[in-house]
């Protein structure tokens, strides 16, 4: 599966797969071009094909490379894996997998020196909150108080909308001079936004620099595309407008729902026109069952006028699926019906807990926490995902846990590999044909996990954990994962993540008092996630549970109909086979009404597929 293969016409998708013949085409189309691609339409997998067809072709000739850029963490480490699935380890070396954030900031903080003394961020600065709280505290040292969240949202827009150098502004400038240096009040503090500003400042002032990015790239796969904002466009365009590197785009314009983040709604058509790309649609839907495929059908019809005819895989019959709005009086009735099907479901061999997920419109502990008290003494475990989601797709985090794992699990072949990989990695050793270099390494990992499974058996206190972590990160040298990974190459990041690893791993082992099995509840494995709609995105479950479909949910519809919509389309495109709603008229907190979003209900009488249920 993972050899060379030079001729076109020999080529294969791997794994037998039999993709339909527009993403086929899509695959082996050498130029500029845009996939559409509904939910389950195999958008990752069409990518991680992609990469595998311009590697063992050679299309994407040695030693040229290929950058993928996804919006989320998840979806870019998925597709990391998904490739190094198809690809060797020596093909895989020129594979790149980041986020827009991750690509950014490698560019800032490689070519930090580069930029001018005004521009040029002190060398330790941290990443701003999710809440922003740095930039409103510079934006008030300079008596421009922030008191609502549209001035807030106009000012950080207004804050990296212009390019440095013709920055005018007093207040703008005197806030990033602030931001950049710090003071003996405030920390340099960047966002990802000014990050971005600063790598286009860089690449644009720097013509050596550009030419090397685009000599090391020959192609780009920029992943869920509709999310793009306007600013990440003006980076894609600096890199590669009118040059020999061609770009992949993918994404669903029904499934926008990051607008409210500054996602640019015009983003396919100004690609096709900048990049005169090529425009290819998938229409079969792998995931979703054939009656669950009918109320995406008119929720697409509401949403544009192109009609969306999603082909169920051919492995249904057409009458799988169930759909079912539930109506409660009460959120303690609504609780334990939620509670007797997920029992239900993992009794009768339906769907294991980590294959059924309950999503919310937002605020998960509101809705879920009885859930969560009331699976308990079943023995089925459900958790908040926010937390944890982000979390585990962090590099250095799965390299401590297949540490741990590789050293508890002698059997464990596959933490193993990604240690010894690693390792050969920061070693400087990866495709040496000195066999002795090898042996010495692995005799030297062998003796390492020894140690590791010691002093973790012996481990009676957080502070032994930590140590060990310390030295699980030593015997990689910090400084080589810091140049291998460029996100933990600034700032206190690396040790902010190791520090929640700790605290996680150590409270889950006082729990059951097994690390391995503590590892596998840290990690999720036999867990109902619990997660918002913009969390599940990208996701796919045997049955979904959405809970509290009611306006307190949707309290922005009436503002943002079309976004809040694009989000229910999301959301309910989670679900394989089983799909409930649920409407409590009384919550512990709030009563709760649904004329607001009855034209979602609307929506769902009409697919004619949806049945209702009351219980007292």
């Amino acid at each position: 599966m993972k050899e060379m293969r030079n001729s076109i016409e020999e080529w294969h998708p791997s794994d037998g797969l039999i993709l339909e013949n527009q993403a086929l085409k899509a695959v082996k189309d050498l130029k500029n071009l845009l996939v559409v691609a509904g939910p389950g339409a195999g958008k990752t997998e069409l990518l991680a094909q992609k990469a595998s067809y311009l590697l063992q072709t050679n299309n994407c000739t040695n030693p040229k490379k290929i950058l993928a850029i996804s919006f989320k963490k998840d979806a870019a480490s998925n597709l990391k894996e998904r490739v190094g699935l198809r690809v060797s380890n020596e093909l895989m070396n020129r594979f790149t997998s980041q986020t827009f954030d991750s690509f950014a900031k490698s560019i800032l903080d490689r070519f930090l020196n580069t930029l001018p003394e005004e521009y040029r961020p002190n060398p330790d600065y941290e990443i701003v909150d999710r809440q922003q709280n740095a930039i409103v505290r510079a934006f008030n040292k300079f008596n421009m108080y922030i008191n609502d969240k549209e001035t807030k949202k106009i000012l950080l827009n207004r804050l990296v909308n212009g390019r440095l150098a013709n920055e005018k502004n007093d207040l703008i400038k005197n806030v990033w001079h602030l931001l950049l240096k710090g003071d003996e009040n405030h920390k340099a503090t960047l966002s990802f936004p000014m990050i971005t500003r600063l790598a286009i400042h860089i690449l644009e002032n720097n013509p050596y620099i550009l030419m090397s990015l685009r000599e090391t790239y020959s192609n780009v796969f920029l992943d869920e595309f509709q999310d793009t904002t306007a600013l990440q466009y003006e980076l894609v365009k600096v890199c590669f407008f009118n040059t020999h590197t061609f770009i992949t785009a993918v994404g669903d314009n029904r499934q926008r729902i990051m607008i409210w983040a500054g996602a640019k709604q015009d983003i396919f058509e100004c690609y096709k026109q900048d990049f005169k790309a090529r425009e290819y649609s998938l229409e079969m839907n792998h995931r979703s069952a054939p009656r669950l495929l009918e109320i995406q059908k008119i929720v697409n019809n509401y949403l544009q006028d192109n009609p969306f005819t999603p082909v169920p895989n051919p492995k249904w019959s057409k009458d799988d699926g169930i759909a079912e709005i539930w109506y409660f009086t009460d959120y303690k009735i609504e609780t334990k019906i939620i509670v007797s099907k997920i029992k239900e479901l993992i009794q009768a061999n339906r769907a294991s807990p980590n294959e059924i997920c309950i999503i919310v419109k937002q605020t998960v502990d509101k809705y879920a926490t009885s859930i969560i008290e009331e699976l308990k003494p079943l023995n089925i475990k459900a958790r908040n995902e926010t937390v944890f989601q982000d979390l585990l797709k962090e590099d250095v985090v799965n390299l401590i846990l297949n540490v741990l794992k590789a050293a508890l699990d002698i059997y464990n072949s596959d933490a193993w590999l990604l240690v010894w990989n690693s390792k050969i990695i920061f070693e400087g050793i990866q495709g040496s044909k000195n066999e002795y270099s090898y042996d010495n390494l692995r005799r030297e990992l062998k003796e390492f996990l020894k140690l590791v499974k010691k002093k973790i058996s012996s481990v009676a206190h957080l502070e032994e954990l930590r140590e060990l972590v310390i030295e699980i990160l030593n015997f990689f040298d910090l400084n080589q994962i810091r140049k291998y990974y460029p996100q933990y190459s600034q700032g206190e990041y690396i040790n902010k993540l190791k520090e929640d690893v700790e605290y996680h791993l150590y409270n889950y082992f006082q729990e059951t008092k097994d690390w391995l099995l503590a590892i596998d509840i840290f990690e999720g494995k036999n867990s109902i996630p619990i997660m918002t709609i913009h969390k599940s995105k990208g996701l796919e479950y045997e049955a979904v549970f959405f809970v509290g479909f009611d306006d307190n949910a949707f309290w922005s519809f009436s503002q943002q109909q079309q976004e809040d919509t694009c989000t229910f389309f999301v959301g309910l495109s989670r679900a394989k086979r089983y799909l409930y709603f649920t409407f409590s008229e009384s919550r512990e907190w709030a009563y709760c009404s649904k004329g607001n979003i009855s034209i979602l209900y609307q929506m769902l009488n009409e697919s004619k597929v949806v049945e209702e249920v009351y219980f007292e």
